[in-house]
């Protein structure tokens, strides 16, 4: 059975309690609860979250390295530890909490000014207006891959043959990654974005081999920059910075080259299936896209809300000083804080029915791609993939849906993004 978290005591007396227990002062802390939650066969929330939500104060966890964290749970509250620099990313100096090391996330670990510099250095094609000018070749891309899709017979594994494909393709254009190298990304994410799933040495393995690869790109583009060659692609642009306080140096390109790429289409491809299958689910939904396309929006963004992906819980922070959370309790300085954007997305101060998957909110406020200065930021490109997906797939496959029981299922339940690593779908024979 599981064992619900423990309300946290108000105070700066968080550090001063025996540390037998820090939320009794007795017995034994092996009794607190570990974060992140066991994550069930659905992406569907840990139990832990509305038992959090019940709480009057903030519960108190044990992370899966050792450390004593608060878990936050709701909107409020996660926005203010997402946005206030009250809070530091890179106080907290236990790594994340899946397989990956902490300097090959040079984004999600960081705080500002060096965040600020990174990030400064390759979010300009992502933004609203760039993302719209990649719209042709992101159809391009879903069309093509659609083909491939539908050659292969019926039933087909959307997740495999379409979008982990489709995603990988639209990163690979936009960083100029060789397109024939996709083969070897899928075994190294697999194994660096999991939680407690592969031995150690597997793990450094993967990310020698992974930053060992875009080393390589790296270098090859900088020769033929410095050759005074025209290089498109994000790679290129990372090494010709427009201002010189931005410029990275070779170790940061490399690690942020490898970490777009993954980040890029290991997330989007899992939130895409897992939006298809809560759309496929609900043949109502199916009908408003088929009728209007536009309709695919509303939907999506209600999907991301509800569906919980995040097999990590949230990124941990540390407080920098004593901070005041909603409920009026007071996180202490040096206090371990993880804030939980998936609960938030439940939170039933925020979300009426916070647990129904439900298209016509006319205010839909949810963090799904974060907040603040770590804003995800692909989130413009990863609207606008997981919208041409669903949109091609329900509009070019007559009678679209999932070809086994949902206990057929098997659920990425040990993964950084949860999902479904399979979901066979079939299709009527377009000519009747």
């Amino acid at each position: 059975m599981t064992r619900p978290p423990t309300a946290a005591p108000t105070g700066g007396d968080t550090d001063t309690r025996p540390s037998s227990c820090p939320v009794t002062g007795a017995g034994a802390a092996a009794e607190l609860p570990t974060f992140p939650f066991a994550a069930g066969p659905t992406v569907e929330p840990p139990p832990e979250y509305p038992a959090l939500h019940a709480l009057p104060r903030p519960g108190r966890v044990r992370l899966r390295n050792g450390r004593e964290a608060l878990v936050v749970t709701r909107w409020a509250d996660v926005r203010l530890v997402l946005s206030d620099r009250r809070f530091s990313r890179s106080a907290y100096t236990s790594g994340p909490l899946f397989a990956r090391s902490a300097d090959s996330l040079p984004l999600i670990t960081t705080d500002a000014p060096v965040h600020t510099r990174r990030r400064a250095t390759v979010a300009p094609p992502f933004t609203a207006h760039q993302v719209g000018r990649l719209r042709p070749m992101v159809v391009e891309l879903a069309r093509r891959q659609l083909a491939e899709y539908v050659a292969g017979g019926r039933p087909a594994d959307v997740v495999g043959r379409f979008t982990v494909p489709f995603t990988l393709r639209v990163m690979c254009r936009i960083m100029a990654v060789p397109e024939e190298d996709m083969p070897r990304f899928g075994p190294w994410v697999d194994v660096l974005m999991s939680i407690d799933k592969f031995p150690a040495e597997q793990v450094e393995r993967c990310q020698r081999e992974m930053q060992e690869y875009f080393a390589a790109l790296v270098d090859t583009v900088r020769d033929r920059l410095d050759r005074g060659e025209e290089v498109t692609g994000l790679i290129a642009r990372m090494l010709t910075p427009t201002r010189e306080d931005r410029r990275l140096s070779r170790t940061e390109a490399v690690v942020l080259s490898a970490g777009m790429l993954m980040a890029g289409y290991e997330t989007t491809s899992n939130v895409l299936a897992a939006v298809l299958h809560q759309i496929l689910r609900r043949p109502e939904l199916v009908g408003r896209i088929l009728a209007d396309p536009a309709e695919a929006d509303p939907i999506i963004e209600e999907t991301l809300r509800y569906v919980c992906a995040n097999g990590s819980g949230g990124v941990p922070h540390v407080a920098l000083t004593d901070v005041t959370l909603s409920d009026g309790s007071v996180v202490a300085a040096g206090e371990v804080v993880v804030p939980v954007p998936d609960a938030a997305n439940r939170d039933p101060l925020v979300f009426d029915r916070p647990d129904q998957l439900d298209p016509d909110r006319v205010d839909n406020p949810h963090i799904a791609f974060g907040y603040g200065a770590h804003h995800c930021l692909g989130a413009e490109l990863a609207r606008l993939e997981l919208r041409v997906g669903v949109t091609t797939l329900l509009t070019e496959l007559p009678g679209l849906r999932i070809a086994v029981d949902e206990a057929d299922l098997r659920w990425r339940v040990d993964m950084y993004v949860r999902g479904l690593w399979e979901l066979p779908l079939t299709w009527d024979d377009p000519d009747g």
